[in-house]
């Protein structure tokens, strides 16, 4: 039930439906591509993240992100 209240917004939507074309996006090329800021971003994705949807991974000084192949259709 939280997944699909989730799915509700349209910018959790626009997020998911973004990693699921792109094996991997780095937070700047994230928000870039959604047009928001780097701290609306970072909201969205922790909320994300709670719900295990995604997973972030540090790359150097940045983050990366890319959907969770185990909530992957379920």
């Amino acid at each position: 039930m939280k997944i699909i209240s989730l799915l509700r917004h349209d910018t959790i939507r626009s997020i998911l439906f973004l990693l699921s074309k792109n094996t991997q996006m780095t937070h700047k090329e994230l928000a870039s591509k959604m047009g928001i800021t780097s701290q609306a971003l970072t909201w969205q994705m922790n909320r994300l993240k709670k719900t295990g949807l995604i997973n972030i991974s540090q790359e150097g000084m940045g983050m990366k992100y890319s959907l969770n192949p185990e909530k992957q259709g379920s």
